[in-house]
């Protein structure tokens, strides 16, 4: 059940991405607090930089006007190949990655969020600002 919900949960977002590239400034500490505060259906890709930072990675969709961006936060030297088609879940889970924020665009604006991070009780959580607003917080 965990696997295919995995694997919706990401063909979702990815749709068959590619083109991956990344950005650096510095960005604020994403905790699942700071999302729930900010993450809102509709932003304009310049109001998602100014309010998450500019050090994500992104790719495009397979249509023009699809597009992912992921927010991450790596720990000390930690280095893991960063894509925008696979979660590194035992990175997370190992706290060798802290979090990690998908932001799905359609045209130039946010479409959904979904944060993925470790909760207090050790195991895989995630995050999700929906199409229509509405939030979910749930163990993977």
């Amino acid at each position: 059940m965990k696997r295919i919900l995995q694997t919706v949960l990401l063909s979702f977002l990815l749709v068959g991405c590619s083109d991956v590239y990344s950005k650096s400034d510095s960005s604020p500490i994403l905790d699942k607090e700071f999302i729930e505060a900010n993450a809102k259906i509709g932003q304009t890709k310049d109001e998602v930089e100014e309010i998450f930072g500019t050090e994500y990675f992104a790719g495009k969709g397979e249509f023009e006007t699809n597009e992912v961006w992921v927010y991450d936060k790596v720990n000390d030297d930690f280095e893991y190949e960063k894509s925008i088609q696979r979660v590194p879940f035992d990175a997370i889970r190992e706290g060798n990655v802290d979090y990690q924020l998908y932001i799905n665009f359609v045209e130039d604006e946010a479409f959904m969020y979904l944060y993925i991070y470790r909760g207090e009780d050790g195991e895989l959580w995630q995050y999700q600002v929906n199409p229509d607003g509405t939030t979910q917080d749930k163990k993977m």
